[in-house]
């Protein structure tokens, strides 16, 4: 570990929790803002302050409210533990969980290499098709694990252009290829709602401070246009000026052709069999839950997906997961969920998120295009840095106070901080799949910068637009 980094994390672990006991200690010098709001404020910075060094593990970090709340006064510890089972973290526990048991069947491995098989006659084709396949596995199984596995997929493909082409020409391809799985890892994320954290932190957010139930379904308006146009923009940028490598692909189709042409195993059915349903149930809830009367919401759906997975049949005597298998998701996500949703919780609670929005009155005349190309622009620079769960759980109650005090809807700040949290293109720190890609060798940090620019640029004019035209439409805000 470098030396100024270690400095700086040695700081943030005593300053953060130095800063939260002044705050216990000292009467809130803050006009307008209560005692409680400001040993709120002390604990938001704490957060912070953790979360974006990671002097400590970032799940870790989100367990101090079940601490700190109760001991000062802020929210009692029942309150408090509610936030940490939020029925948005049960929907994202079932998503995991559906997501595991496509893992375990291989059945992900199975989609990717039929998509590319049918796209990858020439190079840009065969970019393309990746791309593809990881954007739409990465909307339903979480953006590491999906760059991870189209890593291994490319590993022959890397391994058949050095052999067969060499030289630079093959390693400009390998650079694109590399960066458009990380790329795409990170863009498909933002297709679903459980696709990735910040999505689900939002949902969470908004339902819990301001009584906004965000679908699946919902959802759409936002992540589909997303992926939609910000996906072909990304394959056009990398792999313009790209050459034909010829026969190295028609030896690499052979190989594909022959994987995706046995059958289906037992398992493989059993799950594609509940992922259909799974996604059936979150399109069509609403309608479910009319013609049955029953209270289904999309976490209901997810967690009755999870459980098929145990029940039906991969073999002799075997189910399709076991909980061995299943306790391999990302537990840690799901405490820094209830983490964030209960400091979002306190600053709404304690008058604190009011207080911000007061104190923001005079950009009322600045218009809401600035204010949303503003927060994009600040939060997908921000995440290339820091953790974009620690960047989303931080900012939702700070970019909403600062909209509600404007007299605005909260989601037209909310939603561009959820997304641009996802669009960090530019380092190879700034999200897993990036580092997966970099610690190939294949690319140099220049390049990623370079391709990383414009992805960023782009991405904060398109989610500007889509929050302020499409979303605002879908959504009635």
């Amino acid at each position: 570990m470098k030396a100024w980094l270690r400095w700086l994390r040695g700081a943030a672990m005593v300053l953060g929790p130095l800063f939260a006991f002044l705050t216990v200690l000292t009467p809130s010098p803050l006009h307008g803002v209560s005692q409680s709001a400001w040993q709120t404020l002390g604990l938001a910075v704490w957060m912070a302050l953790w979360w974006f060094t990671e002097c400590i593990p970032i799940p870790a970090t989100a367990l101090i409210p079940l601490v700190w709340m109760p001991l000062t006064g802020i929210m009692e510890e029942k309150a408090t533990a509610s936030r940490y089972a939020d029925p948005i973290i049960f929907l994202f526990l079932g998503g995991f969980i559906i997501a595991q048991g496509m893992q375990e069947s291989g059945l992900h491995q199975r989609i990717a290499l039929w998509i590319i098989q049918r796209l990858g006659h020439t190079p840009k084709g065969l970019i393309g098709g990746f791309m593809l396949a990881t954007a739409f596995i990465s909307m339903w199984v979480n953006n590491t694990s999906t760059a991870m596995m189209m890593y291994a997929v490319s590993l022959p493909i890397l391994q058949t252009l050095r052999q067969g082409v060499g030289g630079e020409e093959a390693r400009g391809f390998n650079v694109v290829l590399m960066l458009g799985i990380a790329y795409a890892s990170s863009i498909g994320g933002v297709g679903t709602l459980i696709g990735t954290a910040p999505n689900a932190l939002l949902a969470g957010f908004l339902k819990e401070n301001y009584g906004y139930t965000l679908t699946m379904l919902d959802w759409l308006w936002i992540g589909l246009p997303f992926v939609g146009l910000m996906l072909p923009f990304t394959w056009f940028w990398l792999t313009r000026g790209l050459g034909d490598h010829g026969g190295a692909f028609r030896e690499l189709r052979v190989q594909w052709a022959e994987t995706t042409t046995t059958p289906l195993s037992r398992a493989e059915k059993g799950v594609l069999t509940v992922f259909g349903l799974v996604v059936f149930g979150w399109l069509f809830r609403a309608k479910l839950a009319e013609w049955t009367g029953l209270p289904i919401s999309d976490s209901t759906v997810a967690i009755a997906g999870a459980l098929l997975l145990f029940v039906l049949p991969a073999g002799k005597g075997r189910a399709i997961l076991d909980w061995r298998t299943a306790e391999q998701i990302p537990w840690g996500v799901l405490l820094l969920f209830g983490g964030g949703l209960a400091l979002a919780s306190a600053f709404e609670s304690t008058g604190l998120a009011k207080a911000i929005g007061s104190s923001v009155e005079a950009l009322g005349a600045v218009s809401p295009w600035v204010l949303t190309l503003g927060v994009a622009t600040l939060v997908i620079f921000l995440t290339e840095l820091t953790s974009n769960t620690a960047v989303t759980a931080t900012f939702l109650p700070v970019v909403s106070a600062v909209a509600v005090g404007l007299g605005l809807d909260p989601r037209l700040l909310t939603i561009p901080t959820a997304v641009g949290a996802s669009a960090a293109f530019m380092l190879p720190v700034a999200t897993p799949p990036n580092a997966i890609v970099f610690a190939s060798g294949e690319i140099r940090v220049h390049e990623m910068a370079r391709a990383g620019l414009a992805l960023n640029l782009y991405c904060i004019a398109l989610t500007t637009l889509i929050t302020l035209t499409l979303a605002r439409w879908g959504l009635g805000f």
